[in-house]
């Protein structure tokens, strides 16, 4: 949102706003630290609008003071009562949002280099010069605020963020700041986008990163991710306004321009083609076509970054008691099994010259560290648009993926590295694709505990609850890959900086 009372309203300095004590910030009306704003015309502080509102009530009695700025860099204006994204950047609020980055950057890695120095005994992982380490990617308690039907994002944000490799990796990636200053001013690790002002910068590495980081900041308040909204909002325009979006779009995008932006700098360096997205998501999918007059078979191999799957029609037409319970495995089957094409979709038959009826079948020749399947619960005719509301079984533990992939002697001598073990569930509730809420389940792969994320709130909750959701996006983690991608998360890093 665009607001035209920034200008006028804030009138702190950077060096009248109280940075030294920016974690102890407390409520001058309740004495309340959570969730506190600063008024960024007289730099008083008060509880927001989610706590006991005392800016609010400031805010009645000063109607020039509408504007405050949280822990976590949001800016809010109570005139527009609402938070404030700008495509161009308020020299004001960047200033300040800027040295606070920085303090609180200074202040990660200061408590990284002491924890290292407090465990010179700890192997490679330990990583020694400060930079993050296994211990501190843990499941975080801070939730996302909703910037207005953001709650696609949010889902998938806790979702990849409990994911150890992604996190660890993004916490490891210096700023674009400091690596832009040891480069002498290039590009640093990764491709900026140009916004609707050319001397306005943005990168979705760089805000993803920033995000990464506010959630494992265990104890912080709600985090407001309108800069990497801003930010989606330049390079995927169909994203921009608050409508209900479609989270499994959302992943698809975000996953697509992040490596895309990291690509781009490995192009430069004549470096690796494979960036952490692909590394950590990257699978291999096998076609066989086969023409049934000539009995020709074509092979055709494509990278995937996901599983859609269909859920079969003979679980959504049952009714009654006596319905079978549709279990995930149900779907991977029918993904992979042998079917006729339509006549729409016949095959051009080398061989034969001409489109023939045909057969197809799928296979999974290469397995992700992560697998992430999505269900297909949204179907669309012409004049509807249905979602299939019907409960799926997955298994929290040891998903065995060995029966969809491709039989080779490698394969089956590496049965025990096709068992997966649940990470994160995004769930969708309501009735519409474009209505309804996004919430998440995510786990913490050091301490096994489950937790729901539903916008701000953040909930423990139990396996059975878990197990019981209705799953529209399922994060598998592979068993025996955990501690080995840890290991190349070195080499991603090294590459791109």
């Amino acid at each position: 949102m665009e607001c035209p009372h920034v200008d006028d309203a804030v009138k702190l300095d950077v060096d009248k706003l109280k940075l030294a004590s920016i974690s102890q910030w407390t409520c001058e009306e309740c004495r309340a630290r959570k969730n506190p704003w600063i008024c960024l015309t007289c730099g008083r502080i008060h509880c927001g609008r989610y706590i006991n509102a005392h800016a609010l009530s400031h805010f009645d009695k000063e109607p020039a003071h509408c504007v405050c700025l949280d822990q976590s860099t949001a800016v809010f204006c109570y005139r527009c009562d609402e938070f404030v994204i700008n495509d161009t950047p308020l020299k004001h609020v960047e200033r300040l949002r800027q040295e606070i980055a920085d303090k609180q950057e200074r202040n990660r890695r200061r408590r990284l280099a002491v924890k290292s120095d407090e465990e010179p005994s700890r192997k490679k992982s330990a990583r020694l010069d400060g930079k993050p380490t296994d211990a501190v990617v843990k499941c975080h308690r801070v939730g996302l605020r909703n910037l207005g039907n953001t709650c696609f994002m949010n889902s998938v944000l806790q979702s990849l963020s409990n994911i150890k490799e992604f996190t660890l990796y993004f916490m490891r990636l210096p700023s674009f700041d400091s690596c832009r200053e040891k480069s002498r001013g290039s590009h640093g690790y990764f491709t900026r986008q140009k916004g609707p002002d050319e001397n306005m910068e943005s990168s979705l590495v760089e805000e993803v990163r920033k995000c990464v980081c506010a959630l494992c900041n265990e104890g912080a308040a709600p985090h407001s991710p309108d800069t990497l909204f801003a930010v989606v909002w330049q390079i995927v325009p169909r994203f921009r306004g608050y409508q209900q979006q479609d989270a499994h779009e959302f992943l698809r995008y975000l996953l697509d321009k992040l490596h895309s932006e990291l690509l781009e700098y490995a192009k430069r360096n004549n470096s690796s083609r494979q960036t952490i997205v692909s590394g950590i998501f990257g699978g291999q999918l096998r076609s066989e076509v086969n023409c049934l007059t000539c009995e020709s078979l074509s092979i055709k191999h494509d990278p995937i970054l996901d599983l859609s799957l269909d859920i079969p029609q003979q679980f959504v037409n049952m009714r009654g008691k006596g319905r079978p319970q549709c279990r995930i495995q149900d779907c991977l089957a029918s993904f992979v099994q042998k079917e006729e094409l339509d006549e729409t979709e016949f095959y051009q038959c080398t061989r034969c010259q001409s489109r023939q009826r045909s057969t197809k079948k799928l296979w999974m020749t290469s397995l992700p560290p992560v697998l992430c399947l999505h269900l297909k619960r949204f179907r669309f005719t012409n004049m509807f648009r249905t979602k299939i509301d019907i409960h799926v079984q997955f298994p929290i533990m040891g998903l065995d993926m060995l029966p969809f992939l491709y039989a080779t002697e490698e394969t089956q001598k590496a049965a025990c590295q096709n068992y997966y073990d649940l990470a994160a569930v995004i769930v969708h509730h309501g009735s519409g694709v474009s209505s309804g809420h996004y919430t998440a389940y995510a786990c913490s792969q050091i301490a096994g505990t489950w937790f729901h994320f539903n916008d701000s709130t953040v909930t423990e909750v139990s396996t059975e609850q878990v197990a019981s959701c209705k799953a529209y996006i399922l994060f598998y983690v592979r068993r025996t890959n955990s501690g080995n991608l840890s290991d190349t998360i070195d080499d991603f890093v090294d590459v791109e900086t």
